[in-house]
């Protein structure tokens, strides 16, 4: 029933640990999978699992032990093995898989999700009201002003500024939305929505990425490494994809002083 779950939850799981991946893509993903899950739990899927098991086990799978007397529920109101299984076994599988996504992907997150309404590639048919007023009543301590008495009026130019480019030039993630309205320079709320709605963490997958790599670089031959140089081949090891200059980097050793000090 694992590997079953698996084809379900798998593609989320890799999606959520990837490094491109905001709050909304993952949303959606995950409400995709409550609904397949939903529907799995209502409909004859666990008979298909059931005989599945039964042919693994190479025969009839039986009723557990039962019991006359007993203080907690009992298993005497199931009228058949399938019956038991899928009340001890499926049902609350399923359910316990869609309340941990409920759980992690809650109301606050979902919130966050409204935000996408301020990207331009989808403000040209969004809602002040539906899209972008919960949001931004939720995060108002963080505005300029302290409310959001200034933000209605910044989106609505915000919409007429991204209605007059054309579709191939408008932003489509937060990033590229939040550099664009920091270099127009009039939109401060906006700014600060779009910073909130571009760093809020999906997952902790990076973090714990680098936290493995520390394993790696504080071992016993480098036991009174200081923090800086800690941190520079952390820096190192962690952003091995980006292409140094190496010509800048002998310019800017050259700068200091010859005397190194070796800790």
């Amino acid at each position: 029933m694992r590997c079953f779950f698996a084809q379900i939850t798998k593609p989320l799981s890799v999606k959520l640990q990837g490094k491109e991946q905001d709050v909304h893509c993952a949303a959606t993903s995950v409400q995709d999978c409550i609904a397949v899950m939903n529907g799995i739990r209502d409909d004859g899927t666990f008979l298909s699992v059931f005989q599945a098991a039964t042919a693994l086990h190479g025969d009839e799978i039986g009723m557990p032990r039962l019991t006359t007397r007993q203080r907690n529920r009992s298993n005497v109101p199931a009228s058949s093995a399938q019956e038991y299984y899928r009340r001890a076994v499926f049902l609350p599988f399923v359910d316990c898989c869609m309340a941990q996504m409920k759980e992690r992907f809650n109301k606050q997150a979902l919130t966050a999700c409204q935000l996408t309404a301020l990207l331009p590639s989808h403000c040209a048919n969004s809602d002040f009201r539906e899209d972008i007023e919960p949001a931004g009543t939720f995060y108002s301590k963080f505005m300029p002003s302290g409310n959001t008495a200034s933000l209605q009026m910044e989106f609505l130019r915000w919409q007429k500024y991204w209605n007059r480019q054309s579709s191939e030039s408008r932003p489509e993630t937060a990033v590229e939305a939040l550099r664009a309205a920091t270099q127009l320079g009039t939109y401060p709320a906006i700014c600060v929505l779009l910073q909130i709605f571009a760093t809020l963490p999906v997952t902790t997958a990076t973090g714990e990425r680098s936290f493995s790599a520390l394993k790696y670089l504080k071992n016993y031959l480098r036991s009174t490494m200081n923090e800086d140089r800690l941190n520079g081949l952390a820096h190192l090891y962690i952003n091995r994809d980006i292409r140094l200059d190496y010509g800048m980097v002998v310019d800017q050793f050259a700068r200091f002083n010859r005397r190194l000090s070796f800790v």
